[in-house]
């Protein structure tokens, strides 16, 4: 089965590289035109508004800020217990996460953040605030602030994924578990791009991104970006056309575009440059953090042999195989991951229902 979301944004991409060298006509795209003008931080009040309407049990969601200029992180929380962040990925913001807040807000104060140049957060110029290590301590520091030394479980999807994977291998004194979905963690992801002559066809379309500069976002390929993965998800009864929207149009802002992919710029070297040196936190760390990885078996993101080689990047390793959903695990029968995810955590870092 394809992964047909992937596709959509894989054909955006494509769509690009075309653009830069001719005029072209884009096809009306639905959920382009239901969205309003992408201005991210008007919606991320009106994803907030959605979410309070869309939410069960009377718990709130509110948003929130954590420092200033080029490291200004934003957030959306609500329920009250042990810390959990939630961490999404490429192209998403918090808004992604939502299924999972739902599942989670009752026993925990859940915590989805804007990764840094997504959403309404800071979309610094420079590469270097994006590096790898800088992002895993601003969201060590915000969980600080948040909740003092107490330890704190992480989900994230794709980057998001790698990112906590990652953070558990370098500050497991400050985690209880960690929930992958769809992807690596970044040593393991690096050592296979590098090394994979599969995986490097699949994941060309990062070493793409060098070659696209915010002139290029501006002409409205970064909606054609967006669309063509929440489009396919709404098509699918996945996610409502109201949520579609706001996503598709805070990603339409090719500042934000720009952020997300500077992710990838900082982080992810000319394939045959990679070298076990660079890697954060080294090429072969691993964690006694417990760690569930959550694999739909329809994604064509990652070679499926990831996970035979995931064992070396974490002792504690539970892996989760969802047939039929592709690389959207938060949002494509989402009830299937959540009861994953609720599961780990009764046994690895219990709630406050418990």
């Amino acid at each position: 089965m394809r992964d047909v979301a992937v596709r959509g944004i894989a054909a955006a991409l494509a769509a690009m590289v075309a653009a830069c060298t001719a005029p072209s006509v884009s096809p009306p795209l639905v959920i382009e035109a239901a969205a309003p003008e992408p201005r991210a931080p008007s919606f991320a009040a009106q994803a907030i508004d959605w979410a309070n309407a869309n939410g069960q049990g009377g718990l709130r969601y509110r948003g929130g800020d954590f420092g200033e200029g080029d490291e200004r992180l934003h957030y959306v929380e609500a329920g009250e217990g042990p810390l959990v962040i939630l961490h999404h990925g490429f192209p998403s913001f918090w808004l992604s996460m939502f299924d999972q807040m739902e599942a989670l807000k009752r026993c925990y104060r859940v915590v989805a953040v804007d990764g840094l140049g997504g959403g309404a957060s800071a979309k610094p110029d420079s590469l270097e605030p994006y590096r790898i290590d800088r992002l895993a301590a601003r969201i060590d520091a915000l969980a600080r602030h948040l909740s003092g030394e107490a330890r704190y479980a992480f989900v994230g999807h794709d980057w998001g994924a790698a990112l906590g994977w990652s953070m558990a291998q370098a500050y497991p004194e400050r985690m209880l578990a960690v929930v992958a979905m769809s992807a690596p963690p970044t040593n393991l992801f690096l050592s296979l791009v590098r090394d994979d002559a599969e995986q490097q066809q699949r994941s060309g379309y990062m070493q793409r991104f060098r070659t696209i500069d915010r002139g290029m976002l501006q002409s409205g390929i970064a909606g054609r970006i967006a669309a063509g993965g929440y489009a396919d998800l709404a098509a699918r009864g996945h996610i409502d056309t109201e949520r579609a929207a706001l996503l598709t149009a805070v990603l339409s802002d090719p500042a934000t575009m720009d952020g997300g992919m500077n992710w990838y710029r900082a982080n992810v070297p000319p394939f045959d440059q990679i070298e076990d040196s660079a890697i954060w936190p080294s090429a072969s760390a691993t964690t006694d953090i417990p760690v569930l990885a959550i694999w739909g078996e329809a994604d064509e993101t990652f070679v499926p042999a990831w996970l035979d080689r995931a064992g070396n990047h974490a002792r504690t390793l539970e892996i989760v195989r969802l047939p039929g959903i592709g690389h959207w695990t938060p949002m494509e029968r989402p009830a299937e991951a959540n009861t994953a995810i609720q599961r780990f955590f009764d046994r690895h870092a219990p709630g406050r229902c418990s």
